[in-house]
């Protein structure tokens, strides 16, 4: 009997001890908690879910060893944690609240690409010791005029304020929102002017049409009008949204009525582009106008044009501007010239009043030719009061345009 009870006892000794190890296998390789329940109003629960319900609710083995079951409506979301993400919350809860603790997590975070967990480390470590340099370089705080602040912080204190990736004074912000609100009005304008074009050509709403463009008075309309303009052939649409433009309060209604009163090879629009210019009763730059009689940049057309716009503009400030437009000096091709050695030579060929011109050689000889501008001449006799006529002799007109201003200088200093 003893042997056996003794075979008994040593059974019974080695199962507990087996029990034991498992216990404490079990305790060590207990399954990690990977799951944080965010839970509706605040608070969380970390756990492992066992498993679903079957009312979906969630049924829970908590931190603490217990079963919790929640209902869907209790819980927000659920957060899947890896094997980093547990290694930080063991790390978190088992480090003291210290400065170099934090460090050492912060570090630990960074090394992890836990970055968010990093920043707050360091902001913890700025509440301990806000003159940390480490910690506060870290989160990008610049030191300026002895205290920590953030670059949008220091920005703040110098006026500029962050806008669309970079940081701009208030100015500039409301500059450019205007210009954004600009862009859009003139993009809509753009879209319904040409929808009513194109309803030009339906019998139908031919009416409703012109109706709607010749009602336009909102400047922003103006670079939509400028931009159908440019592409628009057909003349009778031509002559309505130019007459459109012209009832416009805006810089480009006026500039683009000056380039057409020039460019335009309709008389008839130049001149109706002059009158909508004049009709608007408000002073007209001459400057547009001036730099047209330039012959190194106009042919002589518009040289002439220009003469014609200044004498309906009626200023004598165009005076001396249009003595020197008296004879100007163009280039032609001379297309009949034979194949050659490049010559020099002067012509006897003469167009528009002109008189003989330097010929310079080779297959496609340039003829410089002066022309006598009679508009010219018409425009001085205009703006000098009809009671002088020097024909096209400079130099005589130049001399009694000084004489004039010499009298009204003098004449002035009388009045005074």
């Amino acid at each position: 009997m003893l042997p056996c009870s003794h075979s008994l006892k040593f059974r019974y000794q080695n199962l507990c001890f087996s029990i034991v190890l498992a216990t404490l296998a079990i305790g060590f390789c207990s399954p990690t908690f990977a799951d944080i329940f965010r839970l509706q109003g605040g608070g969380a629960i970390d756990g492992e879910l066992i498993e679903r319900g079957p009312a979906k609710e969630y049924i829970i083995n908590s931190h603490a060893g217990a079963t919790i079951t929640l209902s869907r409506r209790q819980v927000e979301r659920v957060e899947k944690q890896d094997d980093i993400d547990l290694e930080y919350t063991r790390r978190s809860r088992s480090y003291p609240d210290t400065v170099d603790s934090h460090r050492q997590l912060a570090q630990w975070c960074k090394k992890n690409k836990l970055s968010k967990f990093a920043n707050h480390h360091l902001q913890r470590i700025l509440e301990l010791d806000p003159e940390d340099e480490e910690a506060n370089l870290s989160l990008g705080l610049q030191q300026h005029q002895g205290r920590w602040l953030t670059r949008e912080e220091i920005m703040k204190q110098r006026g500029l304020i962050f806008y669309k990736g970079t940081h701009h004074t208030a100015q500039y912000i409301e500059l450019h929102k205007i210009q954004e609100h600009r862009k859009a009005v003139e993009a809509e304008w753009l879209d319904r002017i040409r929808t009513w074009c194109g309803w030009l050509n339906n019998p139908r709403r031919t009416d409703e049409a012109i109706g709607n463009l010749s009602a336009i008075r909102d400047p922003y309309a103006t670079m939509a009008i400028v931009k159908v303009l440019s592409r628009e052939e057909d003349q009778s649409v031509r002559y309505l949204l130019t007459e459109t433009l012209a009832q416009l309060e805006h810089p480009l209604a006026i500039t683009t009525l000056i380039d057409f009163s020039l460019d335009d090879p309709l008389p008839e629009v130049r001149q109706q582009c002059l009158d909508y210019l004049l009709d608007r009763g408000k002073p007209i730059s001459l400057t547009p106008y001036v730099n047209a009689l330039d012959e190194r940049r106009n042919n002589n057309e518009i040289v002439n044009r220009a003469a014609e716009a200044l004498q309906a503009l009626g200023n004598p400030a165009a005076i001396s501007p249009l003595i020197d437009a008296l004879v100007t000096k163009h280039k032609y091709k001379n297309l009949e010239a034979p194949p050659g050695e490049t010559n020099v030579g002067f012509s006897s060929n003469s167009r528009g009043g002109g008189g003989g011109g330097l010929s310079l050689g080779g297959g496609s000889k340039v003829l410089i030719i002066p022309h006598k501008n009679m508009a010219v001449r018409h425009a001085l006799v205009e703006l000098s009061g009809g009671s002088v006529d020097f024909e096209f002799d400079e130099k005589v007109w130049r001399r009694w345009y000084v004489s004039e201003q010499m009298q009204d200088f003098v004449d002035t200093r009388r009045d005074q």
